[in-house]
């Protein structure tokens, strides 16, 4: 097992095609939709800088441009801003581009939701690193919910991964789902015994879905090499963490309040917006009122 080091990257995958999202994924990425007033991205940013991690590295492919764009200076809009007296927005649109270190790299084989691990092995081989998911937010009301798996990590030096609970069965299937077994003294974090990706209705081995935020040390490269890829050229990220789990172990961090709002499907993105205009946005009232009156009906 890796000796502790204190984290200082966080990698998040954005290469993806989109392709429940089409056509408008054609030309805008899905984590540059909105949730909000900001980009889903934008939302997974924050967290990890509220989390105390300056450097991020995302993985890219060529058709996600867009994004090095969205967090790179755009000079001609500054001077636009400038010119019709909009300083505060040159202020807030910079605050983007400098609230981190950003890197870009491009994603490799294999691929499969463990892709980016390839694209930045020679870049953190040795070192612990956090990886995040891009088309999905988690919101707690106590500290971010990868600051909790950051604490989790330093307590007890194994990987970690975020927790929330599923309540709707009929949910479960979307997700992995991890059996969990208790750990003296500790009620929000548990020990990981195996993820189940994706169980069928009814057989699921808990209601806790591990997923978005994970904590990982360099031995994620060691299990990545020992999976063959499948007939689609591809490794799925629970099969290499359940593999290095069998060296380093691996926990569980529940986040006890963590409000999950799912973007990456159009059905659970709709639902997501709702949920935040609702409780986070300054248009609650209004938004709340608005579907309190009954409007949804089917014409």
């Amino acid at each position: 097992m890796t000796n502790m080091q204190k984290i200082k990257t966080a990698v998040i995958p954005v290469a993806g095609w989109g392709t429940r999202f089409l056509p408008i994924t054609k030309t805008i990425p899905k984590e540059m939709l909105p949730l909000g007033n900001k980009p889903i991205i934008l939302h997974v940013v924050e967290e990890v800088v509220a989390s105390g991690i300056k450097n991020i590295i995302f993985v890219v492919s060529q058709h996600k441009q867009v994004i090095e764009s969205f967090f790179t200076d755009n000079e001609m809009l500054d001077d636009y801003f400038e010119k019709i007296g909009a300083e505060k927005e040159v202020v807030n649109l910079k605050k983007i581009t400098e609230i981190a270190n950003f890197t870009f790299v491009y994603t490799k084989n294999p691929h499969g939701n463990s892709g980016a691990l390839g694209a930045v092995r020679n870049l953190l081989a040795n070192e612990p690193f956090v990886l995040v998911w891009s088309d999905e937010v988690i919101l707690s009301k106590q500290k971010p919910r990868i600051k909790q798996c950051l604490e989790a990590f330093e307590k007890y030096n194994k990987p970690v991964i975020s927790a929330v609970k599923i309540a709707d069965p009929k949910k479960r299937s979307r997700y992995g789902m991890a059996s969990l077994k208790d750990l003296a003294d500790e009620t929000e974090i548990k020990e990981i015994s195996n993820i189940v990706e994706k169980p069928a209705f009814g057989t699921e081995p808990s209601e806790y879905a591990t997923h978005g935020a994970y904590v990982l040390t360099p031995e994620i490269f060691t299990a990545l090499d020992q999976i063959p890829e499948n007939e689609e050229g591809e490794v799925a990220l629970v099969d290499v963490i359940n593999i290095m789990k069998e060296k380093t172990g691996l926990l569980a961090k529940i986040i006890p309040d963590g409000h999950y709002l799912d973007c990456g499907n159009p059905v659970e993105y709709l639902y997501s917006q709702v949920d935040y205009y609702a409780n986070y946005s300054e248009y609650s009232a209004e938004v709340l009122e608005y579907f309190g009156k009954g409007v949804c009906k089917r014409f």
